[in-house]
């Protein structure tokens, strides 16, 4: 009996130390795969895997960065999780978090206090770059990647962007010094809401943008662009003087106004007429017989882009539907030499000017003829010193601003290339290529083998077994 126990004992802790064991191996393995992303993703895109480009971005991050994975529980995005999973393996400076914002509330005020609060929903990521305390939001939309489909008139996903995304984003919050866009601020410019889309796709595109009131700070950088969105309210004497010092210094100016703001702004029209450029008070209304010239509403422009260097490239690519959702008209000087050119970039189709009255009533001259109006230009002035000024001016913001245009028109692109072109500090950029989204269908160009591998395999396996019952039926 003694021997019965001691051999029952014996295979007991035999086989509670080999489920120990296996427990253990388990358990390490799982840690293992995770510090060191062992998991290979064999998905046909592979959307949790990275490429060269992101491996020498992971490889040269000397400073800490850190992600705060906002999900709601029930709703976490595994293939995401699995990114950042790789991500952390590949740096240590490089961790990562999985948070509720219910359970924390006041995270997003410890992270930054210059963070934009709205940004921030149940479901994103927040990157934040610690030593340079920069952050961006990343969500659902900057994880797809859309095409205008011409048979359909409209914009179709057809890539996934996990990987450009978080990698842009981690070389945002990472770098020591970044372009800076200058927004000026005090004469009732658009509100940092109504901008906030286009402050956003910036920082996105790796430009810093800061505010400036120039009554305060006393100067215009040199090494910025100036950005002046619709004022409201004239320069004074004072800020006239250091926009054309900044200026005549080779300075570059991106200036927006729209039909509805005062006309009557001396010192702002001054700066206009110094690249040569005045405002034609009213609206533009598309000629209702130039179909091709609006859409839905002759106020609703679908202007023709002009090449020149900054939309040569968007015309060759087929980027160049735009729709400015009413918008004012400019004249331009004839000028032409070193110390002026001027370069229209956006015009309208035939069309009408018409009086905006307050009560929202389009008044015009019926027995007007309808013309071609210029409704962007673009600026080259000799400063003083020799160095060349560049100034972009155009009579719309809604193109800047409005998420819906950006979705619906190449209103980024657009607006990247023309800071591109007159801004000649550029970020440091990622060429990552989208994943595909969908799964390519098979291309079956002739049909006659699958149909004759349809036909012929039935009737082998007709004629395979009419055999074996002959052979059967004469035994």
């Amino acid at each position: 009996m003694n021997k019965i126990k001691k051999f029952y004992i014996k295979n007991t802790v035999i086989i509670v130390i080999l489920l120990a064991m296996f427990v253990l191996l388990v358990v390490s393995s799982e840690k293992i795969e995770e510090k060191y992303a062992l998991k290979t993703d064999l998905s046909f895109n592979s959307i949790t895997m990275y490429g060269d480009t992101t491996e020498k971005l992971l490889e040269n991050l000397s400073s800490p960065v850190h992600v705060y994975a906002i999900f709601t529980p029930g709703e976490e995005d595994y293939n995401l999780i699995a990114l950042l999973e790789r991500y952390s393996a590949k740096s240590e400076y490089f961790t990562f978090s999985i948070e509720n914002l219910a359970e924390n509330p006041m995270l997003v005020h410890a992270i930054s206090d210059s963070i934009y609060d709205g940004t921030v929903s149940g479901d994103c990521l927040i990157v934040h770059g610690k030593s340079t305390n920069r952050t961006r939001i990343l969500n659902e939309k900057d994880y797809i990647k859309q095409s205008y489909d011409m048979d359909t008139g409209s914009f179709v996903v057809d890539g996934a962007t996990y990987e450009s995304s978080l990698s842009e984003a981690i070389s945002y919050v990472a770098s020591e010094e970044l372009p800076t866009i200058y927004m000026l601020s005090g004469h009732g410019e658009l509100s940092l809401d109504e901008v906030m889309p286009l402050v956003d796709f910036l920082k996105k595109c790796n430009y810093s943008v800061e505010q400036l009131d120039i009554e305060n700070s006393g100067s215009i950088p040199a090494d910025g662009l100036l950005m002046i969105l619709s004022p409201g309210k004239d320069l004074t004497n004072n800020e006239l003087s250091h926009i054309m010092e900044y200026a005549n210094k080779g300075g570059s100016l991106f200036i927006s106004t729209d039909y509805d703001d005062p006309a009557n702004l001396p010192n702002f029209n001054s700066l206009l007429r110094y690249y040569g450029v005045s405002i034609i008070p009213g609206i533009v209304s598309a000629d209702e017989k130039d179909t091709a010239s609006y859409i839905e509403n002759p106020l609703y422009l679908m202007p023709y882009m002009q090449h020149s260097e900054i939309t040569s490239t968007l015309i060759s690519l087929e980027q160049d539907r735009l729709i400015l959702v009413g918008a004012r008209a400019f004249e331009m000087e004839n000028a032409s030499g070193k110390d002026l050119q001027l370069t229209s970039i956006l015009k309208s189709g035939n069309a009408y000017i018409h009086d905006y009255s307050f009560d929202g009533q389009l008044i015009g001259n019926e027995n007007a003829e309808p013309s071609v109006y210029d409704l962007a230009v673009l600026s080259r002035k000799a400063g003083e010193y020799g160095e060349q000024s560049i100034a972009f001016i155009i009579g719309n913001s809604s193109v800047l601003v409005d998420e819906w245009l950006y979705t619906n028109s190449y209103s980024r692109e657009f607006l990247l290339s023309t800071i591109q072109g007159i801004y000649t500090k550029h970020p440091e950029t990622l060429d990552i290529q989208a994943r595909p989204a969908f799964r390519k269908s098979m291309d079956i160009k002739s049909a006659f083998v699958p149909l004759s591998i349809i036909i012929i395999v039935p009737i082998l396996i007709a004629i395979f077994a009419a055999a074996v019952l002959i052979k059967r039926k004469k035994l």
